[in-house]
């Protein structure tokens, strides 16, 4: 394996707590519109980006709305939950000061608007770059999105790994030939049985312990 010189991290369930605000977003939305969905049915499909998990839903037909439309309707309501919440996880900040040797890059599902909603200033002045769904033409698990953003970090994708809390992470990661890193949480977009069963290179519950990782990474390459 080569040295790694970059770390990508997906966001919503990774940096951000956000993943159980995106889910109620979308039961809100469809309750006070008259056409509840039950949350064992949207769960699942958090993973996806929002088009995708509208289409799973059946949501244009139901509600009779153009995308557009249910695309403004669902941000607002996302960002009404998580205004004035402390969303960043605790563990974000300790990992990325220790990682300060290597680039860094988030890749989302996510649209831009929902990245800058979700953020802050103190934690993306540890990032390089950014990439997401709105900035490609296919979401994770197509490796689109890590290929563009390694190139914009000025490293191969086999110098980097990617760090997310779903199953669409691991596997993009596969496909862009990055060292995959799942990390398992309870709030998290898949559970640690369907993390497990992608076989990641390494699977963790803490961020914190990703410097660990690299510095096991850099000791074996040096031996070789």
């Amino acid at each position: 394996m080569k040295s790694l010189k970059a770390v990508i991290f997906d966001l919503d369930g990774t940096l951000v707590d956000t993943i159980p605000f995106h889910s109620q977003s979308f039961f809100e939305l469809f309750s006070d519109l008259n056409h509840p969905v039950p949350m064992r049915r949207i769960r699942p499909l958090i993973r996806h980006p929002t088009e995708k998990i509208f289409e799973k839903l059946h949501a244009r037909k139901r509600l009779g709305m153009d995308i557009e439309k249910l695309l403004e309707l669902r941000r607002k309501k996302y960002y009404e939950l998580i205004r004035g919440k402390k969303i960043v996880f605790s563990d974000a900040y300790p990992a990325l000061l220790e990682l300060h040797r290597y680039k860094k890059g988030i890749a989302t599902n996510s649209s831009r608007q929902t990245l800058e909603a979700s953020t802050n200033q103190r934690l993306l002045r540890f990032f390089k770059s950014t990439i997401t769904f709105s900035d490609v033409l296919r979401a994770k698990p197509n490796p689109e999105m890590l290929n563009k953003i390694s190139r914009k970090l000025r490293v191969k994708p086999s110098e980097c790994a990617f760090i997310g809390d779903s199953v669409m992470d691991i596997r993009s990661a596969k496909n862009a030939g990055m060292t995959s890193i799942g990390l398992y949480r309870k709030t998290g977009a898949s559970t640690l049985a369907d993390l497990q069963k992608e076989k990641p290179d390494y699977l963790i519950r803490k961020l914190t312990t990703l410097p660990k990782i690299f510095r096991e990474l850099d000791h074996a390459n040096k031996r070789l």
